[in-house]
């Protein structure tokens, strides 16, 4: 049997911890994937440095790009 898939599932290990998305406020990122997507939530997201759609960096935010390498980029050991 599949291991059933989740939006924490497909959030990158590395994601900055000032990424919020639209979907951890509404919902879990526990709640089951039903389609083949490839990054959690519905698509709304933002930085809790700025509180705006675009990071400090000028950059859009999105969970696949506030990735370790990113130059405004915090992880848990920073």
């Amino acid at each position: 049997m599949e291991k059933t898939r989740t939006h924490r599932d497909l959030l990158p290990k590395d994601a900055c911890t000032s990424l919020m998305m639209k979907h951890i406020l509404t919902h879990s990122l526990d709640d089951q994937v039903f389609d083949d997507r490839t990054y959690p939530g519905d698509g709304y997201a933002w930085c809790m440095k700025t509180c705006r759609e675009v990071g400090p960096d000028d950059e859009v935010v999105r969970a696949s790009s506030c990735r370790r390498g990113r130059a405004c980029w915090e992880g848990c050991e920073s």
